[in-house]
């Protein structure tokens, strides 16, 4: 994921996430919003740096049948609604701007080329960070930054009330 603004990055489903808050919105607001969606199941959004370090992050996707766990960084887990056999990684500048303009989509231009093709379904989604960019070390492999694992599951569980790793 090549980095534009990358201190946040979402996992979307863009046909049900509802992008627009309002034109003058307020980051506490946004942060509701995003919660507020993630117990929908149609967004997660992570925190990926207290510094503000923007990365190109590289992103491994697997679809599983059982949770990894591997020595990492640090890992979340959340569920996630496919229904369009698709969901997309946004970086927050696409975020932005589809909170403040109506006629801004997730996902943006940039970002449409982060296309995840996956059946449609309700998935566990594992997402664990290998890279610590605020300390500029690998932990567990560096042979990717991010590994996404998702496992298929019959009933989604809204058990995310926040952005993971939120430090605001």
């Amino acid at each position: 994921m090549e980095f534009d603004d990358t201190n946040f990055i979402g996992i979307t489903n863009a046909e049900q996430y509802k992008s627009f808050v309002d034109e003058d919105w307020e980051f506490e607001i946004l942060l509701q919003h995003f919660a507020f969606e993630m117990k929908k199941g149609h967004i997660l959004v992570f925190q990926m740096t207290e510094e503000g370090i923007e990365h190109s992050w590289k992103v491994d996707v697997k679809v599983g049948t059982k949770e990894i766990s591997p020595k990492c960084f640090r890992r979340a887990v959340g569920y996630i609604r496919v229904t369009d056999d698709q969901l997309f990684l946004v970086d927050y500048g696409c975020l932005t701007m589809a909170a403040q303009f109506e006629d801004e989509k997730v996902p943006d231009k940039n970002c449409s080329n982060y296309r995840i093709k996956i059946d449609s379904g309700i998935y566990k989604v594992e997402f664990i960070q290998f890279y610590n960019v605020d300390e500029d070390e690998y932990i567990g492999t560096n042979n990717t930054d991010i590994l996404l694992n998702f496992i298929k599951v019959p009933n989604f569980e809204p058990i995310v009330d926040s952005v993971f790793w939120c430090t605001y």
